[in-house]
C-alpha cells in the first residue's frame, strides 16, 4: 500500500505542477472582470452614473454617450453580484448620483449560479474578489473550465497575442456587431423559451436582493433608474404572460413604495427596429447608441 501511494504521488506530482503553472499563466491573461475591477478601484469616486445588470446592459448601453458613467454589467450578472459590486466600493461612491439596473423578463426568476452560465461565477471570485458561494471549483481556472478551453485560451494569448478583454474602456460590450447579426425570429424564440422559468423558487430571493440594492441607494441618497430592456417582436411574442405580468406588477409596487426609483418599460419601445438588434433580445452597436441616448434623456428627468 505504501509503495502504491508513493508511485501515485510520483505520477501526480508533475500533473499538479503543470496544472499550477497553467493556472498562473491563465490568470495573467487580461479579461473584462479584471479590467472592470481595476477601473472601479481607481475611478469609482469619479462615477456619476453606474450601470449594472446582465448582457442586455453590457451590450446595450455605451457610456461614451452618457457623461461620467461606467458600465459595470456583464453577461448573466444577477442581482446578487450587482449588490456585491455596490457594497465592494461602498466608501468610494463619492459622486454617484444614479444607479441604472435592468429588470427584465427573467430578472426575478434566476441567478448566475443556477444558470447555464454558472461557470462565470469563478471570474467574480478570482478577478473581482467577490465570492457569493463557496464552491471549491470556483477558486481556480483549471478546475472550473474544460481543459480544451483553457488550452485554447493559453494558445490565443501567448502564441497569437490575443486577450480576453472584449469591453470598451468604459465597460460596454462592443462584440455584438450588426454585420454579424443572428436570425431575429429564431434567436428571439429560443431566448424567450430559455428565459421562461420552470418555477418561481428564485423570485423571493431576487426581490429581496433588488430591495437591498434600492435600500443601499436610499441610504446614500442615490437615485435608481429601473428599466425593462427593448427586445424584438419574436422574443416578446413568445413570453409567458403570467411571468411577464408578475414582473411588471412587482416593479410597479416597488416604483410606488420607493421615492428613489423611476421605472421605464422599453420592452416594446417603438423607436427600436429590426436593424437595431443583434439577436432577438440584444441590441447591436446602432441599437446601443439609440438606447444609451434614450437613457441619458431619462436620467435628465430624475
Amino acid at each position: 500500500m505504501k509503495r502504491f501511494i508513493t508511485y501515485t504521488a510520483i505520477f501526480l506530482f508533475p500533473i499538479v505542477v503543470l496544472g499550477l503553472f497553467f493556472e498562473v499563466l491563465i490568470r495573467r491573461i487580461p479579461n473584462d472582470y479584471e479590467y472592470k475591477k481595476s477601473y472601479l478601484d481607481h475611478h469609482a469616486k469619479e462615477v456619476n452614473i453606474l450601470f449594472l445588470g446582465s448582457s442586455h446592459v453590457y451590450y446595450g448601453i455605451d457610456p461614451k454617450y452618457i457623461k461620467s458613467s461606467f458600465n459595470a454589467s456583464y453577461i448573466s450578472q444577477s442581482f446578487d453580484y450587482d449588490l456585491e459590486i455596490l457594497k465592494k466600493y461602498s466608501n468610494k461612491w463619492a459622486h454617484l448620483k444614479c444607479i441604472v439596473i435592468p429588470v427584465d423578463y427573467f430578472s426575478f426568476y434566476g441567478r448566475l449560479e443556477n444558470s447555464p452560465e454558472a461557470w462565470r461565477a469563478k471570474n467574480y471570485r478570482i478577478y473581482y474578489d467577490i465570492n457569493t458561494d463557496h464552491k471549491i471549483f470556483n477558486s481556480t481556472e483549471m478546475l472550473s473550465n474544460k481543459l480544451n478551453i483553457n488550452l485554447e485560451r493559453l494558445y490565443n494569448h501567448y502564441i497569437k497575442g490575443e486577450n480576453d478583454i472584449s469591453c470598451s474602456s468604459l465597460g460596454w460590450g462592443a462584440g455584438y456587431k450588426a454585420i454579424n447579426h443572428k436570425d431575429l425570429i429564431k434567436s428571439g424564440t429560443i431566448a424567450a423559451a430559455r428565459h421562461t422559468a420552470k418555477d418561481n423558487l428564485q423570485y423571493a430571493t431576487n426581490l429581496h436582493l433588488l430591495d437591498e440594492i434600492i435600500s443601499f441607494a436610499e441610504q446614500k441618497h442615490i437615485k435608481v433608474l429601473l428599466f425593462t430592456s427593448p427586445a424584438y417582436k419574436s422574443y416578446v411574442s413568445h413570453l409567458s404572460r403570467n411571468q411577464l405580468n408578475t414582473t411588471l406588477s412587482t416593479i410597479k409596487r416597488l416604483n410606488t413604495s420607493h421615492l428613489a426609483i423611476k421605472y421605464y418599460n422599453l420592452l416594446q419601445d417603438s423607436s427600436f427596429h429590426a436593424q437595431d438588434f443583434y439577436d432577438g433580445d440584444h441590441l447591436n452597436e446602432f441599437g446601443a447608441k439609440k438606447l444609451s441616448i434614450k437613457i441619458n434623456g431619462l436620467l435628465g428627468k430624475i
